[in-house]
C-alpha cells in the first residue's frame, strides 16, 4: 500500500519530465527515477550521460522564448521555419542542448579545440528541429537568438568569438573534434553584463549547423604533446576515450589519436598547465575510470589507474573537477 501511494504521489511530478536515452531532465532541472545502467559501449555512455536533449514547442504565428534548464534563453520570431519551401503552420518540436561544465564537455564528447588550438568555453548550445528534421529549413532572412549566463569556471571573458559544428558533431567516439570559427557574417556573438547573445542567421540553420560556441583562444605557449598510456588490455578508441581536463579555464581536449596498443595522444598542449587525465572504459559490460592529476612536462606521459565504478560515481567525479 505504501509503494502504491507514493508511486500515485509521483506521478505528478513526473509528467513535467522530459524522458530521453535513459535520463529524466525536469523543469527544475532535477533527475529523478532510477540508477542509470552501464551503458556498453562509449558511444552509448555519451548517450546515456551526456548533455540532456530538452524538447520544447515552437509555435508558428507568434515570438517564441524558451529558457533552458541551464539558463539558456531561446528566442524565435514568428513563421521562422518553412517545410519543403511551404510555411508550417502547426507546432514543431526543437530540441536544445546546453553544455557549461567541464564534465558535460567530457561526457557528450565536445572539447574545447579548433584547427588544434585550444579554446576556452562561455557556453556550447545545440539547437534543431527534434530528431535533426532535414525537412525543417528556416525562412531567409530569419534569424534565432541564444542568450547564455557565464560559467563559474570561467577563467576570461575577453575575446570571446562565435564557433560553429555540425548538428552530428559530438556523436562519436573515434573521431577527433573540432569546433570552426564562424565565417558568416549574418551571424554574431555579443557579449552581455553576464554572458553572451548567439545570433544565428538561416544560413548557419539551412546549411546544417546545429552547435553553436561562445569561445576564445586559449594561447598555447611552448605547445608540448601529451601522452597517455591505459593500463588495460584490448584497448581501442572505440571502447575507451581519453580527455584532458584543463584546472585553470573552462577547457577540454579530446586526446583521441590512438597508437595500438594502448597509447592516446594529442598535440599543442601549453606546458605547465594544469590537468586532470581522465580515461573511461567499457569493457564485458562494466564502466571502469581512472584519472591521474599533474602538469603537462615534456616527455612525461600519464598512466592513470583504472577502477570499475557506476554511471552515477562517474557523473559525479566528473563534475567535481
Amino acid at each position: 500500500m505504501k509503494r502504491l501511494l507514493f508511486a500515485a504521489l509521483l506521478l505528478p511530478l513526473l509528467s513535467a519530465c522530459q524522458f530521453d536515452a535513459g535520463i529524466v531532465v525536469c523543469e527544475d532541472g532535477t533527475t529523478p527515477g532510477p540508477q542509470l545502467p552501464v551503458p556498453a559501449t562509449i558511444r552509448d555512455l555519451q548517450t546515456q550521460l551526456g548533455a540532456a536533449r530538452q524538447t520544447f514547442t515552437y509555435t508558428p504565428g507568434q515570438v517564441n522564448t524558451f529558457t533552458g534548464a541551464k539558463g539558456t534563453i531561446v528566442t524565435i520570431p514568428a513563421n521562422a521555419f518553412v517545410r519543403h519551401g511551404q510555411p508550417i503552420s502547426a507546432p514543431i518540436q526543437l530540441t536544445l542542448r546546453e553544455i557549461f561544465s567541464r564534465a558535460d564537455m567530457v561526457l557528450s564528447n565536445m572539447p574545447t579545440v579548433s584547427n588544434g588550438q585550444l579554446l576556452e568555453s562561455a557556453g556550447e548550445v545545440f539547437l534543431r528541429a527534434a530528431d535533426q528534421d532535414s525537412t525543417v529549413r528556416m525562412v531567409s532572412g530569419a534569424v534565432i537568438r541564444l542568450q547564455t549566463q557565464n560559467p563559474p569556471t570561467l577563467a576570461s571573458r575577453d575575446s570571446m568569438r562565435l564557433f560553429v559544428a555540425p548538428a552530428s558533431a559530438g556523436t562519436g567516439s573515434n573521431n577527433c573534434f573540432n569546433w570552426n570559427l564562424n565565417s558568416d557574417p549574418g551571424s554574431t556573438l555579443t557579449p552581455t553584463a553576464t554572458g553572451n547573445t548567439m545570433t544565428v542567421s538561416s544560413l548557419l540553420y539551412n546549411n546544417g549547423i546545429g552547435w553553436f560556441n561562445c569561445d576564445r583562444f586559449y594561447g598555447t605557449p611552448n605547445p608540448l604533446p601529451l601522452v597517455v598510456q591505459v593500463p588495460a588490455t584490448n584497448v581501442s578508441d572505440l571502447n575507451t576515450m581519453v580527455f584532458a581536463v584543463f584546472r585553470d579555464m573552462n577547457g577540454t581536449l579530446a586526446v583521441c589519436n590512438f597508437t595500438a596498443p594502448n597509447v592516446f595522444q594529442t598535440a599543442n598542449v601549453p606546458q605547465g598547465a594544469r590537468v586532470s587525465i581522465v580515461v573511461i572504459r567499457t569493457e564485458n559490460d562494466k564502466l571502469y575510470y581512472g584519472r591521474q592529476d599533474g602538469t603537462v612536462q615534456a616527455g612525461t606521459p600519464f598512466a592513470p589507474v583504472l577502477q570499475e565504478t557506476t554511471a552515477a560515481a562517474l557523473v559525479a567525479e566528473l563534475t567535481s573537477l
